[in-house]
């Protein structure tokens, strides 16, 4: 995990009103629940009391209870109510838990990884083609058994579609061959952007397998994007997806993608999709599926075993169209280095030197004791 970068950690579907939801990441035990605005309230997902998951407990309006002894604690964390010393009763200063800066957009609930809240946050990150589409799409969520730094390189590696998945029952319209032509990759800022020509044979010009008409003779004209910290997007003329990989732990991450809908057929892609009703809600909700139990799930299956399980710049041995994956690992290695850093000078910093409209969030005493 980069320090002082906005995550994604939920769909903000998965969590309801009145439904609090546990969840794990970035090592840590998390709660998730809506107050009576709808508003996104995270705290550690553990009772300063006993330790009991808060998850488990019920809300009270604003408040979310212990299933074990009740105490209520508030959006801050802290420790409002606790029935065994009665209405009028003081609960401790030390019965609080940690709370967490949270966004919601763009149908995702986003995780502030700094434990330093800067008074002027940064922009959610969102590829430009999916926050200004107004079309149908879809996302799916669900958890990958790999270290998301691998995950992220995988999605980058489109030329290992047709090794991978083949065999796969949507092989047909997949692409084929797996030589690169035209490649070209750029930087912007926190943005890594690239172009490519993926064609399944030597015989024929690139130029040529883009005009193909059959499906597993034709070259594909793609683009795949990296949006830091951990944020794929792939642009074909078929097809928009993005995809995002949030650390679990070591070994485990969350994943999510998201698919616009169509904008060619899948098989013929000279042909736009049929505007059948209702079809145009489907066609992204039938896609997310398709990548999750049939691509992905070969992927996952490729990436067994891989070692080390976290990548960097000295893990991988990389060749010229592996161009996004260096600007990835090199970026994140210079802004988790930037970050440390960081947060190093705020340490050295007397926290009464801090203008008062600028919040340092700290965990609890009694929570890092524990």
């Amino acid at each position: 995990m980069i320090p002082n970068q906005w995550y994604a950690v939920l769909r903000s579907e998965d969590v309801k009103s009145k439904k609090p939801v546990g969840i794990r990441r970035f090592n840590k035990k998390l709660v998730l629940y809506r107050d009576t605005r709808g508003q996104i309230v995270c705290l550690d997902d553990r009772c300063a009391h006993k330790g009991v998951p808060l998850s488990h407990g019920k809300q009270h309006g604003d408040l979310i209870a212990c299933p074990y002894h009740g105490f209520q604690y508030d959006a801050s964390g802290r420790c409002v109510h606790m029935p065994v010393l009665g209405k009028q009763g003081v609960p401790p200063r030390h019965m609080c838990v940690a709370s967490y800066t949270t966004r919601e957009q763009h149908g995702l609930i986003w995780f502030w990884t700094g434990e330093r809240v800067p008074e002027a946050l940064p922009e959610v990150p969102m590829f430009k083609e999916f926050a200004e589409y107004e079309g149908f799409s879809s996302r799916y969520a669900w958890h990958a058994p790999t270290h998301y730094t691998r995950y992220v390189e995988s999605v980058c590696e489109v030329y290992h579609v047709p090794f991978v998945h083949k065999g796969s029952a949507l092989n047909i319209w997949d692409p084929k061959g797996g030589r690169v032509d035209d490649f070209r990759c750029q930087l912007e800022g926190t943005l890594i952007r690239s172009d490519f020509i993926l064609r399944p044979d030597d015989e024929r010009t690139a130029e040529e397998t883009l005009r193909a008409r059959l499906p597993w003779t034709r070259g594909w004209r793609i683009g795949v994007d990296v949006q830091m910290p951990n944020m794929v997007q792939i642009r074909n003329d078929v097809f928009d997806v993005y995809l995002i990989a949030t650390p679990i732990d070591d070994d485990n991450c969350w994943l999510c993608i998201c698919y616009k809908e169509p904008k060619r057929d899948l098989l013929f892609p000279m042909i736009k999709p049929l505007p059948i009703p209702g079809w145009r809600r489907v066609r992204p909700w039938l896609m997310c599926r398709m990548e999750r139990f049939i691509q992905q799930s070969k992927d996952m299956a490729a990436l067994k075993g891989q070692e080390p399980r976290i990548s960097s710049l000295t893990a991988n041995k990389l060749i010229s169209v592996d161009k996004v994956n260096a600007y990835y690992l090199r970026l994140r290695e210079q802004l988790t280095q930037e970050a440390l850093a960081a947060q190093r000078q705020a340490l050295e910093t007397p926290t009464d030197a801090l203008p008062p409209e600028q919040p340092i969030h700290i965990v609890p005493r009694s929570h890092q004791a524990a």
